[in-house]
């Protein structure tokens, strides 16, 4: 009842928006004001490299500015689904770095470039924006080549620190937020213009400091970010060079609650005890893999604590609890963690663009630099290393021009993209289980697992130990072409030669040939798409597209791995039909889009899938008075993966699964780790199978009152809803985690200089659960965070 209601009311929203449209003619609307930027945003690059406006752009586009990122606390990934459809990221080890765009994982961009990636190390700092735009479906060609659920565009803060010294010629200003869990943030930002040799200059920068605890129990995120920015600009130039740091620590993963049941997701009723078989037999506070191959042996260098369906289940007693067995009850805050993890990552970005007038177009010359050095452990036996290099240069030229009455907005270029990475993980070998910990009693020696970054005799090794360069040299055009006043068709189009080069020297190694041998290979791809839009009125247009293209199958820290290059299969191939409608006029903008894609899919063992998402976007923004605004969005998607035939080798991707669906009972199986190396191994996935990590119902309204300003000063509020549908697993007898509504508010205050924003999220303390991604979504789930609040107070000087 709650879809249906949650539909109806947005049906209902864009139906009031359109009678109003339909009785009040649009040469009479007179907008006074949009705050939240809520109608008023320029065009954008961003979205195909044409200056094309948002409503022109024949694409699902959500673009959210400054002012919507501070009013509403918009901090993190997280954080979209309440204002853009087909957002919803489920939890990645409860680290929000990257979103989730129509089921399937995007890639982050600063500035038009794509970042290194990012295995949730560290927590994407969104707040930190100046906007954020939200691209769906395949990356436009200028862009390179990525991933076919989408990308997120971050411009950081310095670009409004450089409107802003433009008003007023030099800035200084000073911010700190205090709120729940001891969260403690301190930000500047200042700015100056000066004339430089007959030339407009400017300097920014902004810089922030975060020291909080969180909802959860030990987890005590610190960050630091500093971002600045050079600018020169004359009569036919531009130039702007810039930069950030960050750096962070105590952002530690977790999957969660483990022992996942559905009597504890619907009852609360967690399944207690611990085994004590397996023991730490040196008292180092952690089990090396000779003290978990004394209690159940091991079997080619992997460990049998580690169960495969694939071959049979064969259970030791020290998978049997022995201790405490029983039932208890846990807090939302307890979370599978221990002193032990380590969550340490640093990144440093720098950017140069250089824009100038040749011709009857510009021609722009850009270079990026993004680099990343991570560390993880979770004392459940997993740990990894990341450290990243990404070089990229960029030339374009863009130009109109015509061919008789048809005019022609295009964009020739050429870019150079490098990406060296150096990846080490633990997990290949099976030294860790998940269910193994009461969390109820909290962590002990003999369930920590040992990690490759202490030294103690016989630890654990690196099982991969990977270094991987690869290379794109790209061309690529898009033309935007007015065959009419009213149809348009833009067609664009990218050739890439990838060149790779790998080798993997780590000690868990399952085909030997793979191992300690350098393996290179290269592959000349073609991406293109092809849009038809139909301007029908002023202000409401209609547009098709279809879009082939080509992308890297890379690892969790960007480098390609060994088995791909040599097998000749390290570029996926993925494509999206993608129909819809645009409004925009001055108090209107709404959009509706229909999708279906398709990609090739790799996981972390390298399998490989089909992945098909189908869904439908809507999105509606409404400025009802000079006071009232109305911002809301729906979406319906569901993502399937084909068949993956019969058991067998690279069959369907990796499965942790719940002793129960191999036959054990709880109480008999928690102390191990039961799976499926290939889901073609499990009857009821082999016809294919719906992923329910991702909901297949989403909707958030929100409403905000900006009041006028006054002798003392000028008052606002927001208040919304976000519903999340049920999601879940994919096995029989999966766990199932129920919809819920969460609602947020928040409270702005502004005097001449200074503005107060109270932000109150959850508001009515809702119980709730988040599904975790990758391997453990079967076994784990995180608790939402109940309610919080936080104030911000800014001084201008």
């Amino acid at each position: 009842m709650r879809k249906e209601l949650l539909f109806g009311l947005s049906i209902g929203c864009v139906l009031v928006a359109q009678a109003h449209g339909q009785t009040q003619p649009v040469d009479e609307i007179i907008v006074v004001a949009d705050p939240l930027e809520l109608i008023e945003l320029e065009e954008s690059r961003a979205v195909m490299g044409l200056d094309l406006s948002y409503a022109e752009a024949p694409r699902s586009v959500n673009v959210i500015s400054d002012a919507t990122i501070e009013r509403f606390s918009i901090e993190t990934v997280d954080d979209l689904a309440a204002f853009a459809p087909g957002t919803f990221t489920g939890s990645f080890f409860g680290v929000p770095g990257a979103v989730s765009l129509r089921g399937n994982r995007a890639d982050t961009y600063f500035r038009g470039f794509k970042r290194v990636e990012n295995p949730g190390t560290f927590p994407t700092p969104l707040g930190a924006s100046e906007r954020i735009e939200i691209v769906k479906g395949p990356t436009p060609a200028i862009y390179g080549a990525g991933r076919v659920g989408g990308l997120l565009n971050i411009t950081p803060l310095t670009a409004r620190t450089a409107k802003e010294v433009r008003d007023e010629g030099h800035l200084l200003s000073l911010s700190g937020t205090l709120g729940s869990y001891n969260k403690r943030i301190i930000r500047g930002d200042g700015g100056i213009a000066f004339d430089l040799g007959g030339y407009d200059a400017g300097l920014y920068a902004h810089a922030e400091y975060e020291n909080s605890d969180s909802f959860y129990r030990g987890i005590e995120p610190e960050r630091t970010l500093v971002q600045s920015a050079f600018t020169l600009a004359g009569d036919n130039i531009e130039m702007e060079l810039g930069g950030a740091f960050f750096s962070s620590n105590g952002y530690k993963q977790t999957p969660g609650w483990n022992r996942v049941t559905q009597d504890l997701i619907d009852n609360g009723v967690y399944i207690t005890g611990r085994d004590t078989d397996l023991a730490d037999l040196n008292g180092d506070g952690k089990l090396t893999p000779d003290e978990v191959d004394a209690a159940v042996g091991s079997f080619f260098g992997t460990s049998n604590i580690r169960q495969f369906v694939d071959f049979g289940v064969f259970p030791a007693p020290a998978f049997e609890l022995d201790t405490g067995v029983g039932t208890g009850t846990l807090s939302a805050r307890t979370v599978f963690i221990s002193n032990n993890d380590i969550a340490d990552a640093e990144t440093l970005t720098a950017y140069a663009d250089l824009g100038w007038s040749a011709g009857n177009g510009e021609l722009r010359i850009q270079g990026f630099f993004d680099s990343m050095e991570s560390a993880l452990y979770q004392s459940y036996g997993f740990a990894a290393e990341y450290i990243s290099d990404v070089y990229e240069l960029r030339g374009s030229y863009a130009f109109g021009w015509n061919i008789g009455p048809v005019v022609i907005d295009s964009i020739f270029g050429a870019s150079w993209r490098s990406y060296d990475n150096t990846t080490r993980q633990t997990f290949l070998s099976g030294y860790l289980v998940l269910d193994r910990r009461d969390l109820t009693v909290g962590p002990a020696g003999n369930d920590i697992f040992d990690d490759p970054f202490s030294v103690e005799p016989n630890g654990i090794d690196w099982d991969t130990d990977l270094d991987s360069r690869w290379t794109d040299l790209a061309f690529f055009t898009a033309n935007d072409v007015a065959l009419t006043d009213r149809f348009h068709l833009l067609a664009s189009l990218r050739l890439d030669r990838f060149s790779a080069s790998s080798i993997n020297t780590g000690a868990t190694i399952f085909d030997p040939g793979l191992g300690f041998t350098q393996f290179e290979a290269d592959e000349f791809t073609p991406s293109y798409e092809f849009s038809l839009r139909y301007d029908a009125l002023d202000w409401l247009s209609f547009y098709g597209t279809y879009a082939e293209n080509n992308a890297l199958e890379t690892n969790d820290g960007g480098g390609i791995e060994v088995d791909r290059i040599a097998q000749g299969n390290f570029v996926a191939d993925s494509d999206l039909f993608e129909a819809g409608l645009k409004i925009k006029r001055r108090d209107l903008v709404g959009s509706l889009a229909f999708y279906d894609q398709n990609r090739t899919r790799q996981d972390p063992f390298g399998n490989l899938d089909e992945e098909q998402s189908k869904g439908v976007e809507g999105e509606l923004r409404y400025l009802l008075s000079d006071a009232f605004s109305l911002n809301g969005a729906v979406t319906w998607q569901q993502t399937e993966v084909s068949a993956p035939g019969q058991c067998g080798s690279g069959n369907g991707e990796f499965v942790v699964i719940p002793p129960v669906r191999a036959g054990v009972s709880p109480f008999d199986g928690y102390g191990g780790l039961f799976a499926a190396l290939n889901a073609s191994c499990l009857a009821e996935l082999q016809d294919g199978y719906v992923r329910n990590t991702a909901p297949e119902w989403l909707a958030s309204g929100f409403l905000t009152y900006t009041g006028p300003y006054t002798d003392v000063g000028s008052f606002g509020a927001s208040a919304g809803v976000v519903y999340v549908g049920e999601t879940g697993g994919k096995i029989d007898g999966a766990v199932t985690l129920p919809d819920y509504i969460l609602a947020k508010a928040a409270f702005f205050y502004e005097f001449r200089n200074l503005s107060l924003i109270v932000n109150i999220d959850n508001l009515f303390d809702k119980r709730h659960f988040i599904p975790v991604q990758n391997v453990y979504e079967e076994v784990g789930a995180l608790p939402g965070r109940g309610r919080e609040f936080s104030v911000t107070l800014t001084a201008q000087f």
